[in-house]
């Protein structure tokens, strides 16, 4: 085992901001959220300096990162929150299989914990950046000066990223800044979609707007068959449609819907008073972002990964099963077309579902086991903390009855009850997801669960549990 208390007299070193205090009022914390936001949106805005202007739609070939990254394409934010996100579940898949040998309850280790996740943090920016400029053959196409340029402006913009983070994080702000920055991308990824003024000329239908409701204003304005207007509005399949957007509002409503449910009873015998029991609820609303964000983690790698090979090695029949690629006749971008990613790949469109039953099928077993699993492993890695097994008791207030500990019971037969409750949270995500893409809803189901499940914890006034993964395990909020 490494002895990581090496690493202080490094670490140390770097700049570290302090903890807020506990009185801080709500408007300074609005004022700090407001700021973070507005920089987070600016720098997705502001393009590379070095990099040649792009007109058309060209495909992105990172774009299955781009979700769960909150990144965009040759800006500032080109990483997005990739490198803070990768550090955070490093650093807490090391604290959890104790892969880190310091005490956490020691300063100096909380110290440590703090300045390995910026160390971390600031390796993958490196590593990320330089990927950026090598698989985008900038120094090809506009010299070594510029291409080392782009890749300082990557590098100081995710320092400026990893610093918000801890900016946010040590209560400065509304909520941290991984769910907050994830939330605003897709937010702002709906919005868009839903009122973009922008205009794409078609052969057949002619100029349209992308937005969904100036496409229905538009159409209902320049057409004299308003029943075709309206046909056209809610059912046009290569640009987002008035369906879309009603399917979109109703799948936040389930969401937000089922975040707020109960949870599974579970029977608890008090230690003073071994003949009383009292019920207790297990609140499965802080398992949701963990394995959301896991699958959007590890699903997107296998596709750039295929794609890269596909391109390069087309022909080999053994990479071939693993997956094809075409360009889709509606969307911008390349999908899977065959192989083993095409079956774990929502179906585009409504008449791929019905073209392909199969394909939906698979598609629904895998989703729904790649939960359920996902739930269980995040749990198992943060069931070692027992502020965070706290987290999931609910006390019942109406018989005046308070907060149990997780030593009530014997924490093995705790940890069996939480491990169930995984599982059907795993389900029940999982469905809802499938829910939302076959619906189209903007943004996907898993962006949409994303959001809700990053931001309802604040409303819920327990903005305080929020991380990255809708909770702070006991050892990482000492490292704050």
């Amino acid at each position: 085992m490494v002895d990581w208390s090496k690493l202080y007299a490094f670490v140390r070193f770097f700049p570290e901001v302090k903890h807020v205090d506990q009185l801080t009022p709500n408007r300074q914390k609005v004022i700090y959220t407001t700021i973070s936001i507005f920089i987070f949106l600016a720098a997705s805005q502001l393009p590379l300096y070095g990099i040649p202007v792009q007109r058309g739609t060209a495909p992105d070939p990172l774009y299955w990162w781009r979700l769960p990254f909150a990144s965009t394409g040759n800006t500032l934010l080109t990483l997005g929150i990739g490198p803070i996100l990768l550090s955070e579940i490093t650093v807490q898949i090391l604290v959890a299989s104790k892969g880190i040998n310091v005490d956490c309850n020691a300063q100096e280790a909380r110290t440590l914990l703090n300045g390995l996740q910026k160390l971390m943090g600031l390796l993958f920016t490196i590593m990320g950046a330089v990927t950026y400029v090598i698989d985008s053959g900038a120094v090809s196409k506009v010299g070594t000066s510029n291409a080392v340029l782009i890749l300082l402006q990557i590098i100081f913009s995710g320092i400026v990223v990893i610093y918000l983070d801890d900016i946010l994080k040590k209560g400065h702000g509304l909520l941290p800044s991984i769910p907050l920055f994830t939330a605003t991308n897709i937010c702002g990824n709906v919005m868009w979609q839903a009122f973009s003024p922008m205009l794409f000329t078609y052969h057949e239908q002619g100029t349209e707007f992308e937005g969904a409701i100036p496409a229905w204003v538009h159409l209902l304005i320049t057409r004299k068959d308003k029943f075709s207007a309206m046909r056209e509005a809610f059912c046009r399949q290569n640009l987002p449609n008035v369906t879309n957007l009603i399917a979109t509002c109703l799948f936040v409503l389930i969401a937000i819907s089922f975040q707020g449910l109960s949870s599974i009873v579970l029977p608890v015998r008090k230690h003073d008073n071994s003949e009383h029991q009292t019920d207790y609820l297990i609140k499965i609303s802080n398992i949701f972002y963990g394995p959301i964000i896991l699958h959007h983690l590890l699903v997107p790698n296998l596709y750039v990964i295929s794609k890269v090979l596909y391109v390069k090695y087309g022909g080999n029949e053994l990479l071939n099963l693993l997956s094809t690629w075409n360009r889709s006749k509606h969307f911008e971008q390349s999908f899977p077309a065959g192989g083993i990613l095409y079956y774990l790949t929502t179906p585009p469109t409504l008449a791929d579902l019905h073209r392909d039953p199969f394909h939906a099928f698979v598609y629904v077993v895998y989703v729904l086991g790649a939960f359920a699993s996902l739930s269980v492993f995040w749990l198992r890695i943060c069931v070692s903390s027992d502020r965070f097994l706290e987290g999931f008791i609910v006390s019942n207030e109406e018989e005046g009855v308070m907060l149990a500990q997780p030593d009530s019971i014997p924490r093995k037969e705790f940890t069996t009850h939480v491990l169930k409750a995984a599982r059907v949270v795993g389900l029940c995500v999982g469905a809802l997801i499938i829910l939302g893409d076959f619906v189209g809803v903007f943004g996907s189901g898993t962006g949409i669960m994303l959001a809700v499940t990053a931001l309802y914890p604040y409303f819920d006034g327990r903005a305080g549990e929020a991380g990255v993964f809708s909770f702070w395990s006991e050892t990482v909020q000492k490292t704050l």
